[in-house]
């Protein structure tokens, strides 16, 4: 398991604990003070007593179409942000952090072993 993962895991059980120890009715307060207009950004919960919290893995399973039609140009920046987050994610840690400058006189030519993660060459988590 990654450390991210388990830092995640830890995160949620730390929150599990925290909502354990509030009472209902403080809760349930909570829980009206804190919606949003983005509900997909709020806590989802397993169960009405919110004692276990949904993972990403369970989220999938109740994704809905959006009720509107999605602008394009804003779809197309998210898109952009993903996958550029992606091929960052990809160039690792030789170009984080540098200007563009740095990446013209220096480019990756090629994928290299190691990271934060230590992965083989071309290996995925």
């Amino acid at each position: 398991m990654s450390k991210t993962m388990k830092s995640f895991k830890s995160t949620v059980h730390q929150l599990q604990e925290i909502l354990k120890k509030k009472s209902t009715k403080n809760r349930r307060a909570l829980a009206i003070q804190n919606k949003s207009d983005k509900p997909w950004l709020d806590l989802q919960f397993h169960d009405v007593n919110r004692r276990s919290i949904k993972m990403p893995h369970d989220l999938e399973n109740d994704m809905k179409e959006p009720p509107t039609l999605i602008d394009e140009r804003i779809l197309d920046r998210i898109q952009g942000s993903i996958i550029g987050m992606a091929i960052g994610d990809a160039l690792g840690a030789h170009v984080e952090f540098r200007p563009r400058q740095f990446l013209v006189e220096y480019p990756v030519t090629d994928f290299q072993a190691g990271g934060t993660w230590g992965l083989k060459k071309g290996q995925v988590l």
